[in-house]
């Protein structure tokens, strides 16, 4: 069985040792992504030495803006994704060859179902043909949504929302959501009962910012969905695979195939139970690039399981994209 179809069984089916998968998977990416190749030989940490996944080098998220980060030559990827950023600000690319945006589709699909019932998704997101390069927006489509941006006023939208008959599932970045909000706050409905809410978090500066709780009570008061249906996304252009949490305080929970380290950032070892540190994620999705990526990103260990998010760490550059939606 080839690597790809030994990664797909694996999230279809939970079969498989993440362990023994995530070394076989850096053994492929050392020996044809060069430019990770030359940082594993720089941290001597090559296939030869490491024989846990914790010791996989992590790549910098940063190393998406410099270099191309690929098994395959660009010329034969299919897709590239760019994280989101301010305007002139150096965006991340995350390069695609057909069997990693298949081994994509196949995670981005197996992840979401783990977690939520198949309604009809409806999406506060450009749609792929507006925002081609945006990896979020290439996911609502291979999950099938129905693109609601720029197909009607504020006005418009709310009364569509306002007549459904049946539930679903709206899906958009946070402040997608408190601009709908601020352009129609007069109109106060419910949606169908049984009806969910996935926001993306992040507002980046880029529009009136609330707090968490504060938007959760906004789709309470103005779509009718209570706390325990609105979920939470959490991905980058980098990964091919996302993390949920459910309600304001639940956990970022992960799919068997995507882990995580928490990371002192002073030492670079496990930081102390309790205490915050980097998170460096681990995506066995991620075929075509590097599965082990150190972010930006602050987080702690949540005794419930997955992590609770912090934000940013300080002086890191903007990222989201929730960004797409200004």
């Amino acid at each position: 069985m080839s690597l790809t179809d030994e990664l797909a069984a694996f999230i279809q089916t939970d079969q498989g040792e993440f362990n023994a998968l995530s070394l076989r998977l850096f053994g492929y990416q050392y020996a044809h992504n060069l430019p990770y190749q030359r940082f594993c030989n720089g941290r001597g940490q090559t296939p030869e030495t490491v024989t846990r996944w914790q010791d996989i080098p992590a790549a910098p998220a940063s190393a998406f803006k410099r270099f191309a980060l690929t098994c395959v030559p660009e010329s034969e990827c299919v897709k590239v994704f760019h994280s989101s950023g301010t305007t002139g600000s150096e965006t991340s690319h995350h390069f695609m060859s057909a069997d990693a945006l298949d081994l994509y589709k196949i995670s981005l699909k197996a992840g979401y179902e783990r977690h939520f019932p198949l309604l009809p998704l409806l999406a506060l997101m450009p749609p792929p043909s507006q925002a081609p390069h945006s990896s979020l927006s290439f996911m609502l489509e291979t999950l099938g949504a129905e693109f609601l941006w720029g197909e009607s006023s504020a006005d418009q939208l709310c009364h569509s929302l306002a007549g459904l008959s049946v539930p679903c599932t709206l899906f958009g970045t946070a402040f997608a959501f408190v601009n709908f909000f601020d352009a129609t706050s007069s109109e106060h409905f419910a949606l169908p009962a049984g009806s969910l809410v996935i926001e993306t978090g992040g507002f980046k500066g880029r529009s009136r910012e609330v707090e968490k709780s504060e938007l959760y009570a906004l789709f309470t008061e103005q779509l009718g969905v209570p706390p325990e249906h609105c979920f939470s996304e959490y991905g980058m252009s980098e990964l091919t695979s996302q993390f949920y949490s459910q309600g304001l305080i639940g956990p970022k929970l992960a799919p068997p195939w995507l882990k995580t380290r928490l990371l002192d950032p002073v030492t670079g070892t496990d930081a102390v139970p309790g205490q915050p540190g980097l998170l460096a994620h681990y995506d066995l999705a991620n075929l075509n690039s590097v599965l082990a990526i150190q972010t930006e990103d602050l987080g702690v260990w949540d005794e419930r399981g997955g992590f609770q998010l912090l934000g940013r760490a300080p002086g890191a550059v903007l990222r989201g994209c929730s960004l797409l939606a200004e």
